[in-house]
């Protein structure tokens, strides 16, 4: 039994496909399980990453615990510091009691201690636990992906006729497709915990002009101006906006780093072994 939590999110719901695919018994941990929206055959159990009774109970016979659960787009208790700061690290322990064979964590490449964005930093911590916590782990660190930009960058290129630009927009990123972090985080989970760890990006780097005019493009419309935020005016409002959006003003703290962080990574070691990914390009082609 593989034991998915967050599976019934972006990323989450794409791993427990794919482990279903490869004829795997699956159990998707959600704090509504009457909501829950999964494929014929996978076990939904009820869970809270902040109740750790629950946890023993949902990870009961897991010989691995997948974790996609993040509070990046949460606030109060759902946000990092409940989430990567108290809950992920009580799911650590209740790994290690259960002897589990591997814990997959989806972490991001932009996890670093010395990350100006609390939730990056958090991140960090989360892996370092992992590490040292004596349970077999599997980390997997993707860049941006393209399911969650291309969702919010196609809003407004739709409803506006303009391109969204965070920061001056020149900095290429190795954008990463949601299928591709699933379909090496089901492989990984599939197999007893080795250590790997990996950042994994797309195989092209594209500036996110690029990615607006390829959006717009895909969607046979035509980009007519610029809704664009420098990295200073996102750094500056981001304090002034956390008091009334706390989810808003991280997102802003997260789009000043395009400019401020190398967002480029080689992951051709990884897509060697576990099959090449798609390109931004080709991923819009099989969205539409």
């Amino acid at each position: 039994m593989i034991v998915v939590f967050g599976g019934t999110g972006r990323v989450g719901r794409q791993i427990v496909e794919q482990l279903r695919r490869e004829g795997k018994a699956v159990r998707v941990v959600t704090r509504d399980p009457a909501s829950a929206n999964v494929a014929q055959g996978v076990e939904v159990v009820a869970g809270d990453i902040h109740d750790q009774r629950t946890l023993v109970r949902a990870a009961a016979g897991a010989e691995a615990i997948v974790c996609t659960v993040q509070g990046g787009n949460g606030k109060g208790n759902n946000g990092p510091r409940g989430i990567e700061g108290a809950g992920i690290p009580s799911l650590i322990g209740v790994a290690r009691d259960t002897a589990v064979e591997n814990f997959v964590y989806i972490s991001s490449a932009s996890a670093r201690a010395d990350s100006p964005v609390e939730f990056f930093q958090l991140k960090f911590e989360v892996e370092r636990l992992l590490r040292t916590s004596g349970v077999p782990y599997s980390i997997v660190r993707p860049t941006h992906l393209m399911d969650t930009w291309v969702e919010t960058l196609a809003e407004s290129i739709t409803k506006k006729g303009k391109a969204t630009v965070f920061g001056s927009g020149a900095s290429p990123v190795s954008w990463v497709a949601g299928r591709d972090v699933a379909k090496v985080a089901a492989a990984l989970a599939m197999r007893p915990g080795e250590g790997w760890s990996a950042d994994l990006g797309g195989p092209e780097a594209l500036p996110l002009t690029k990615v607006n005019e390829l959006i717009a493009a895909s969607l046979g419309l035509r980009i007519k101006g610029e809704n664009k935020m420098s990295a200073g005016m996102l750094r500056m409002m981001s304090p002034l906006t956390r008091p009334f959006n706390e989810v808003l003003a991280r997102r802003m703290q997260m789009g000043a780093l395009l400019d401020a962080q190398p967002q480029i990574v080689d992951s051709s070691a990884a897509w060697a072994r576990f099959g090449e990914p798609l390109s931004l390009s080709a991923w819009l082609k099989i969205r539409r």
